[in-house]
This record gives structure tokens, sequence and C-alpha cells, in this order.
């Protein structure tokens, strides 16, 4: 297989981020606390990466901004957002080639003008308003580029290449059944999804038994009204037969990809991120979830030791199918990298996910298990203090003796 191009990017002094150098592999997953600028480092990658696009968009829709990069900056990123970039302060690479913002404002003599990157943001579920998706020019100024897009590009799925079909989910010649069944089981139910076009509008309903008008999205749980947008983001990416890949798109991002979901839905949601990786799309991941770290550190310990993909099939609770030995094998020779973004910190490659590392970033996995190995550690002293206090105490105190408790080292 072809050693794939190894892709850079580097910022410094732009808003919250004050040094991240970040290598991309096949999948690669941003950690750090709120405000420590991991949107705007993707969003950043997208201009990078697609700047004759979204200016060709901008244009399309009729959103002009006669060379101020002040406010192309502010429609891009989100308004006020052009202050992040500090003339003579800030830095930005991309592959060796310094670059910047203001720059980027305007669009290049490049010829390339086809989207390579494809983003499913955080604020996803606002392009369903009520159940009805958004077509960009329905936002406003200042609402981030990636959502205005991401919502349009779902909009258009729905109103053109789903027009006709009145059920959405599950779809037999969309996503394996391996895929889909734990979605099934884990954010659906018994409920299908559907597009209710009674009152001219197209609105997405949930059809459960026995009832026959269909659940109103408002009327949906939280995980499934998170879920359903990206869901529709990876149809968009994943074309019903025999093509791989949607047009030009290399690249996903794909922003907290476990939000309003159990961990058992956010499994379903990985095993959707793997077959991403299995179609060719590079992937980048930002999470605060550790389920999504259990996966990446899994997978590393996998490579390291020589597992195979029966073992990332146990994992991952699949049978031995084709398509489910087919995609342990494929996930097991993509480069995995973790970056951990941390405040007035420069961001850290924590890609290996050592608990033993002396670094407290890799060891806690960028603060993602620090909660619960320090919960293992003052129970062991709690536990150590029971056991030593003389036998009177104890009997006096019988909750002690009767309940030893396990810290999580036993």
């Amino acid at each position: 297989m072809a050693t794939r191009k190894k892709n850079r990017l580097i910022m410094r002094q732009v808003g919250p981020i004050q040094a991240a150098d970040v290598t991309f592999g096949d999948l690669t997953v941003i950690v750090g606390p709120q405000a420590t600028g991991k949107s705007i480092f993707l969003q950043t990658l997208k201009l990078v990466l697609d700047r004759n696009a979204i200016h060709d968009t901008f244009k399309h829709h009729n959103v002009v901004f006669n060379g101020n990069a002040d406010a192309f900056l502010g429609g891009y990123f989100g308004k006020g957002m052009a202050a992040a970039w500090q003339a003579g302060k800030s830095r930005l690479q991309w592959n060796g080639k310094d670059c910047a913002l203001p720059e980027l404002a305007r669009p290049s003599k490049a010829k390339q003008r086809q989207e390579s990157l494809f983003f499913i943001p955080a604020q996803r579920v606002m392009s369903l308003a009520s159940g009805v998706t958004q077509n960009f020019g329905q936002f406003n100024y200042g609402d981030p580029f990636t959502l205005r897009y991401f919502s349009d590009a779902v909009h258009d799925l729905l109103q053109n290449e789903f027009g006709a079909k009145g059920e959405l989910f599950p779809q037999a010649n969309r996503l394996n059944d391996t895929l889909r069944r734990p979605i099934t089981e884990h954010l659906y139910g018994a409920a299908r999804l559907a597009v209710d076009a009674k009152d001219f509008t197209k609105r997405l309903v949930l059809k459960v038994p026995g009832h026959a008008e269909g659940l109103p999205y408002t009327a949906w749980s939280a995980g499934q009204r998170e879920f359903t947008p990206l869901l529709l983001g990876l149809y968009w990416l994943c074309p019903a037969g025999g093509t791989t890949r949607r047009d030009a798109i290399e690249w996903v991002v794909i922003e907290e990809p476990e939000m309003g979901l159990h961990p058992q839905g956010i499994e379903a949601v990985l095993l959707l991120v793997l077959e991403l990786l299995r179609r060719g799309y590079r992937v980048v991941l930002s999470t605060h979830s550790p389920v999504v770290l259990d996966l990446v550190w899994a997978l590393q310990e996998f490579k390291r030791l020589g597992g195979t993909e029966a073992d990332v099939r146990r994992l991952l609770n699949l049978n031995a199918s084709a398509y489910a030995k087919e995609l342990g094998a494929a996930v097991l020779k993509k480069d995995l990298r973790v970056y951990f973004f941390n405040r007035a910190n420069a961001v850290q490659d924590i890609s290996k996910l050592s608990p033993m590392a002396d670094e407290a970033a890799e060891a806690e996995w960028g603060g993602l298990v620090g909660f619960a190995s320090r919960t293992g550690e003052v129970i062991a002293d709690v536990v150590n203090r029971a056991a030593s206090r003389p036998a009177r105490k104890r009997r006096a105190n019988p909750g002690v003796a009767a309940a030893p408790v396990e810290t999580p080292a036993q």
C-alpha cells in the first residue's frame, strides 16, 4: 500500500492557541478542555484546504465581502473572530508554506476549486430546526461557515436524493448491516426515521409502532436529535451503489461525535467512523469522550502487539462476516494520532496514550480519565484508613467492615 503524504498544520498565537504543531494521520483525534482552540484549528484546516471552494460558496449565495478580510473572517469563523489573528504575532503554516488568515480571506489564483474536506460541526443539531433541514441562506452572517455549509448539504440530500423516499433509516442499500444493527439497537430502537411531507414541508419524524403520525422532532430524545444530522452527513459521505467516496472529498472532520449519546451509542458512531477510514477518507475528530480514546488506545495496542482483525471484531462485538473481517483488517493498517489542546500551553502529541507516561497529559488522556484515576486513589486511601482502625472502632461502625470497597486496581 502506498504511503500517504504527511500533512502538517502549524498555528501560533491565534486566538486561544498558543502553539499547535499537528501532523495528521489517517485518524487524528483532538482532545482538550473547552475554549482551547480546537474548533478554530479545525476550521482553519478546512480553510487552507478549500479556500477557493469556500469563496465560491459565499459568492453563490450572494455573500460579498469586497476584499474586507475582517468581514470574511467574521463570516467564516463567526462574528468577531477576525480579532483572533494578531498581525506580527500570529503564524500559520501548511505543509511548510507560510500563510496568514487575512491572506486566505481572498481567493487564490489556483485552478483547484473543488471541496476536499467535509465538516460535520458540533452545532449540527441547528441544521434541523423542528425537524426541517435549513439551507445556507437561512442562517445569519456570523453563523460559522462550517455549520451553514453542512446544513445546506444535508438539506440538498433530503430535498433531492431522498426526495421520493419516505424512509431514511434503515435502508438496505445504505450502510452495511453490521453498521445498521447497532444504530437500531442503541439509537432508534423500534423507531424508523422517515420523511413526512403531508403539510407541503419535508419534515423528519420517527415512525414508532402504535403512533400513526410519527413522533415530531421535538419529542425525540436528545441523543436522537444529535445523531440524526450526523447520520445524514454520513449518508452524504457514503453514497449508495458502487461509489466508495463522495466526489473529490478526501478529508472528514467530525466535532464531538459523542454529543448526547450513551456509551453504547458512541460505540455505534465509532463503527461509522471506522467505515469512513475503510473507504479511504482521512478522518479528524474532536472529542470529550474517553470511549473514543478507549478505542484508539486499543487499536494502538493491537498494532504494537500484533493483534488481528479478530481482536478488532471482539472489541467491537462484531460477528465473523466478510465485511466485519475486512473492516477489522483495514483499521489495523491506519495511522492513528492524538493531540491534546490546553490553555496557555503548546499542543502535545499524546498518540501513545500510555497510562505509564511521565507526562500527565498522556497518562490521563488529556484529562479525560483524570477524575477516574483520582477517584481510585482517594477510595484506596479511605479503604486503607478503614482497615487500619482499631477493631473496637470498626465494630462501632459495622458498615465499614461489612462493605469492603474494591479499588480499580483490584
